[in-house]
């Protein structure tokens, strides 16, 4: 059985990619796509960048990354037992516990002593002050009250009518790269377009109907639908499949 990374070395070679072209689409540097073909899985920082790594490389080629998941992990043969260390305290032997047992009684004579010194405290405090007496209501500051207050009513606004939405004839999609990223383009079921375009270059695309798109470096497009801004689709390093139709964008 191929190794996770005999098959996504012979995916790329496939496409005619080269690892550098992998490293600017999904910003993944290029020592760990080396080390993952190789299988030397040693140089990478951690088990969860790894399997990122994989999942990230193999989407990009297309694969399906589940698959190609399962093989990595029944060739690392990640088998692992749970084995719980029990802790070993010694007993406390007698002399300790004596120990504790005084030290116990003594803190809880002086918390018994202070609660009793408290409770004396408060007594005395409530039992030699008086209450102050409460002054008289002041009569200079009350002000009349009207007997029929008026309410003032509020305008309501006129509503506006609804302006209808113009249906689009078309579909109609822009996208500014400012990083490398591989990209897909199919235009009414029929592939149109697929290529790496580099940071600053712009790139169109119409459609009759719908327009699916898919980008290896999400982070690195700003989107344009039909004159409406969409902006950044994803993260740098994300692989993202968007859908736009005459109606709006589906996925």
């Amino acid at each position: 059985m191929q190794t996770v990374g005999e098959i996504l070395r012979a995916e790329r070679v496939k496409k005619g990619l080269s690892i550098k072209d992998v490293e600017s689409a999904i910003s993944i540097r290029a020592l760990y796509l080396n080390a993952i073909e190789e299988g030397n899985y040693s140089i990478i920082p951690g088990e969860v960048y790894l399997k990122g790594f994989i999942r990230n490389y193999a989407t990009f080629l297309g694969l399906n990354s589940q698959q190609v998941m399962e093989i990595y992990r029944q060739s690392k043969g990640q088998v692992q037992e749970n084995s719980p260390a029990v802790n070993q305290q010694e007993e406390p032997t007698a002399k300790q516990q004596g120990k504790s047992g005084s030290r116990l009684a003594t803190w809880l004579t002086i918390a018994a002593i202070a609660a009793g010194v408290v409770v004396a405290a408060v007594w005395w405090s409530s039992g030699s002050q008086k209450p102050a007496p409460t002054p008289p209501p002041s009569t200079a500051q009350q002000q009349p009250v009207p007997a029929n207050p008026q309410p003032v009513l509020p305008t309501a606004p006129q509503p506006q009518p609804a302006v209808p939405a113009k249906p689009a004839s078309k579909v109609i999609v822009t996208a500014k790269y400012s990083a490398p990223c591989w990209t897909s383009i199919t235009a009414d079921g029929k592939q149109i377009y697929e290529g790496i375009p580099k940071g600053g270059e712009s790139l169109t695309w119409e459609a009759a109907s719908t327009l699916s798109a898919k980008f290896g470096n999400a982070g690195a497009v700003d989107l344009v639908y039909n004159g409406s801004p969409v902006g950044k689709i994803g993260e740098n390093g994300q692989v993202v499949l968007k859908m736009f139709t005459l109606t709006g964008i589906t996925q």
